[in-house]
């Protein structure tokens, strides 16, 4: 008895109908993972780097964090207060940057405020401020302020 080829086709149809669809999100913006955000020519942090987070060769690199990666902007020191403004990929990690600034600086600063702000803030940004002292331990606060251009 011959085969009817009417119902062969229609399976064969479906399966060539599901890749066309496939390869179609491909092509037409549905992410299959998270884009490679630019670098901006920064390398990754040496190891030496994250044993003094104050120097020169801290504020020329990339660090890790538990959500991706941060840098240092700028620091300055008035008195015994430490001031850091870094800037991250996820604000979740600004206590974790926080806590690596105290770790390596609660001796020599009776106050330490890290200001992280999110990589390429558009119009204007939510920022994270930790504060630690020896007495209150870490605070945690959020604003928004407009992005500096």
């Amino acid at each position: 008895m011959a085969r009817n080829r009417a119902s062969v086709v229609p399976g064969r149809a479906a399966l060539i109908g599901a890749a066309i669809v496939l390869a179609a999100g491909g092509l037409f913006g549905c992410p299959a993972r998270q884009p490679v955000r630019s670098a901006y020519g920064i390398p990754r942090c040496p190891a030496a780097a994250a044993d003094d987070l104050l120097s020169v060769d801290a504020l020329q690199c990339w660090f890790d964090a538990p959500h991706g990666r941060w840098r240092t902007l700028s620091h300055e020191s008035h008195y015994d207060v430490l001031i850091v403004h870094a800037e991250a990929l996820d604000a979740r990690d600004a206590e974790e940057i926080a806590r690596r600034f105290v770790a390596g600086e609660s001796v020599t600063f009776s106050e330490i405020l890290v200001y992280t702000q999110p990589e390429s803030p558009t119009t204007s940004s939510r920022i994270r401020r930790v504060r630690w002292t020896p007495d209150t331990g870490f605070e945690a606060l959020e604003f928004t302020a407009p992005a500096v251009q």
